[in-house]
């Protein structure tokens, strides 16, 4: 679907990307691109987990970027973030201003997502008999 078919589409009203796992675990990307009402004239991206997560959360680091023609697109700059997502709290994490709308001229662009998810290991102490 090209970004002239989304524009438009209403303040707040996002489309989802296919899902992708990463870490044992399942996410997506929202993308809203009328933005969400903070920031006028801006779309905006989010990570978003798929699915439930662990109770004690889930650490990650990731990097959404807009590429157009296998480059960053001009006019957005790369959002490296580091976040633990908690069950049945967040609904994802991003930026608002992902990209001024006005560089979004083409109708064919990618939303990367450089993930890492980090594993904590979990220590438990043997108490002697």
């Amino acid at each position: 679907m090209g970004y002239s078919l989304l524009d438009g589409m209403g303040v707040g009203e996002f489309v989802t990307s296919s899902t992708f796992s990463v870490g044992g675990h399942d996410w997506c990307i929202n993308f809203y691109p009328d933005g969400d009402g903070r920031h006028p004239g801006y779309a905006g991206a989010f990570l978003a987990p798929c699915g439930a997560v662990a109770e004690e959360g889930v650490w990650v680091k990731y990097t959404l970027s807009l590429r157009e023609k296998g480059r960053v697109l001009r006019g957005s700059t790369p959002q490296t973030l580091t976040r633990t997502f908690m069950s049945g709290v967040d609904m994802g994490w991003g930026t608002t201003k992902f990209v001024h709308k006005s560089y979004l001229r083409r109708d064919c662009f990618v939303i990367r997502c450089e993930l890492t998810v980090v594993q904590i290991p979990i220590v438990q102490m043997m108490l002697p008999n």
